[in-house]
């Protein structure tokens, strides 16, 4: 009987001993169940870095205040050298020269209190080191829809609607033909100079062209990484300065100048094109893209051709009669 009672006393032992872990366990031992998720945290957009930009034009020798500066968001790979990523860097110092609303300002840019300050204008002061200011003019189509900024980098196309020339009159041909002394019983007639051709029934002819010389367009890639320095006249700016305000109601002029730093052989370039009346149109650089891309080819007709396969249409006995409108009715006379 003892026997079994011992067995029977060690059995509630057990049992007591496990219901004890079951109800224990839970609190002394770490819980297997997942926990809530940690809050993520605030998402940073990739590649961007805060740098200190003017929030407003700041004059040569001026204080810089709060005000004047903010910190903005800016492509990590196109900061420039000297970029300032602290306001602290910027307050107190003075603009060695005139900084444009909207410039990231540089340590360059900065002087202290009481230094003296380089002599020479706002615009001498912000042409890069082996660079020259040129300026030219610019409308809404050739300016990127007035999209350029200051410090913008931009590309140059040139368009030249060439001309087949006399070399000694350096005329466009065709010549004129004036008879001076025919022969005797002969005649001879004056007029614009031509062709002599045989035609199948055997008579030779003079042809002449029905129509004024068609200039052959060609347009190139030149000058590339150009920054642009100013958009306006400069005088607008030192005007602004020294807070005088534009006119109400003063509209902006169809065209402006721009004022690019381009090198000096470079300047050249854009003069002569300009003097020859050639197209000048800007193409605008994504943001921190600089340097020389080579591989850039002329464009003519024949090269738009060739490249796209492009093959004239044949000569057909019909036509198309002319373009129909919007509304349905044609345009222009129809015979």
């Amino acid at each position: 009987m003892r026997g079994r009672r011992s067995l029977i006393l060690v059995g509630l032992i057990i049992v007591v001993a496990g219901v004890a872990a079951v109800l224990l366990l839970p609190r002394l031992l770490p819980s297997g169940r997942p926990g809530p998720a940690p809050s993520p945290e605030a998402p940073q957009e990739e590649g961007m870095v805060s740098i200190v930009v003017s929030a407003q034009d700041i004059p040569q020798g001026k204080d810089i205040t709060e005000d004047a500066i903010v910190l903005q968001e800016w492509p990590r790979d196109a900061v420039p050298v000297g970029a300032i990523f602290e306001k602290e860097g910027v307050l107190g110092k003075i603009a060695r020269s005139f900084i444009p609303r909207g410039m990231p300002i540089l340590e360059s840019m900065l002087a202290e209190p009481g230094e003296l300050l380089p002599s020479g204008g706002p615009a001498a002061m912000q042409i890069p080191e082996g660079k020259v200011a040129y300026a030219l003019p610019i409308a809404r189509y050739s300016s990127v829809a007035w999209a350029l900024r200051p410090g913008d980098h931009v590309d140059v196309l040139l368009s030249f609607p060439l001309v087949d020339l006399d070399e000694e009159f350096q005329t466009i041909l065709p010549n004129n033909l004036t008879c001076v002394s025919p022969p005797e019983g002969e005649e001879c007639k004056s007029g614009v100079q031509g062709r002599l051709e045989a035609l199948p029934n055997g008579w030779l002819v003079s042809i002449t062209p029905s129509e004024a010389q068609r200039p052959r367009l060609v347009t190139q890639l030149t000058v590339q990484d150009a920054v642009v320095l100013r958009i306006g006249d400069w005088r607008e700016e030192e005007a602004a300065a020294e807070g005088q305000q534009p006119e109400e109601g003063t509209q902006p002029p169809a065209e402006q100048p721009l004022t690019l730093a381009v090198t000096r052989q470079e300047a050249a370039i854009l003069e002569f094109a300009r003097l020859s009346n050639a197209r000048i149109t800007l193409v605008l650089r994504r943001t921190g893209e600089t340097g020389q891309t080579p591989g850039t080819f002329p464009v003519t007709l024949q090269y738009l051709m060739d490249t796209y396969g492009i093959e004239p249409p044949p000569k057909l006995p019909y036509g198309i009669a002319p373009p129909i409108s919007g509304s349905g009715a044609p345009v222009g006379p129809v015979e």
